[in-house]
């Protein structure tokens, strides 16, 4: 009988987030945020100046 260990065969691994996946999420997250924080402020400011 065979040792399946030491055989080639390997068994499938669950698909991990490769570095530059991570690095697109991430750079779509800084700019979902960035445009939330722009956003953000001009209500501010339209609440702000609209009470003068």
């Amino acid at each position: 009988m065979r040792d399946v260990r030491s055989s080639g065969f390997q068994f499938p691994r669950p698909h991990r987030i490769t570095r530059g996946s991570k690095q697109i999420r991430d750079k779509r997250t800084a700019q979902a945020l960035l445009v939330f924080g722009v956003v953000l402020a001009c209500v501010e400011l339209y609440v702000i100046f609209g009470v003068l």
